[in-house]
């Protein structure tokens, strides 16, 4: 429930906040914390402009949010303040009117679902070991993951290669998206927030067994990616 009270949005050295409206201040520090706890680790070192939608929040609340931030995630927070909503919508985004006739009130985002939809990076080479590599969308890498590099996507994940760091896909929460590789063997697979590891095994694979991996039931499913001939 609590992981649900924020999302993160995150666009180079840009990190938007999405805060529902009606939950407590308090309730919305913890659930930052607790992301941050998880994935922090993705900003650390970077310097950000950190901005918010949803919750009003006072100054105060601001320099609360802007210091933990800071903390847990070994960052610069360089700006902190309010979205403009006009301006993500320039960007490519849809911001639906939340409907304040319900119970709860409710924030839509565009985001990506299944493998068809939503805006696409390719990244051309290998992502060597220390190196993340990160997009609000689909991201298809058009060569290696190296043990020791990270690929981060909002949407789904593709490697035309050995994908053998670590990867995570559907970053904003979405558990429709898949990861898919020649060489499927990372050191972490992680799709919103469903994790798996590799099993241990005598040694690396020998040659390329295309696999995608998907969420259902919250458990991780790795299947063989053929064509089927017939």
């Amino acid at each position: 429930m609590g992981e649900s009270i924020v999302s993160f949005k995150a666009k180079g050295n840009e990190l938007i906040l999405v805060m529902r409206e009606e939950d407590d201040f308090r309730e919305i520090l913890e659930s930052i914390s607790r992301k941050l706890d998880s994935s922090g680790r993705f900003f650390k070192g970077a310097s950000l402009d950190v901005r918010y939608r949803g919750k009003k929040l006072d100054e105060e609340q601001e320099r609360i949010i802007a210091g933990l931030i800071s903390e847990k995630a070994s960052a610069e927070v360089k700006s902190f303040e309010e979205d403009d909503i006009s301006q993500e919508q320039e960007n490519g985004y849809e911001y639906v009117e939340p409907d304040r006739t319900k119970d709860k009130l409710k924030m839509k985002l565009l985001y990506f679902k299944g493998l068809e939809e939503g805006m696409t990076k390719f990244y051309r080479g290998t992502v060597r070991s220390g190196t993340l590599v990160s997009f609000d969308g689909n991201l298809v890498v058009l060569g290696d993951v190296n043990p020791g590099a990270e690929v981060v996507a909002t949407g789904n994940v593709v490697v035309m290669g050995s994908l053998r760091g670590m990867v995570h896909a559907g970053a904003d929460g979405n558990k429709e998206a898949i990861v898919a590789a020649l060489s499927l063997q990372p050191t972490q697979l992680r799709i919103a927030d469903v994790i798996t590891r590799p099993p241990d095994t005598n040694g690396p694979r020998q040659g390329l067994l295309p696999e995608i991996a998907s969420v259902r039931d919250d458990i991780v499913y790795i299947e063989t990616f053929l064509p089927q001939y017939k």
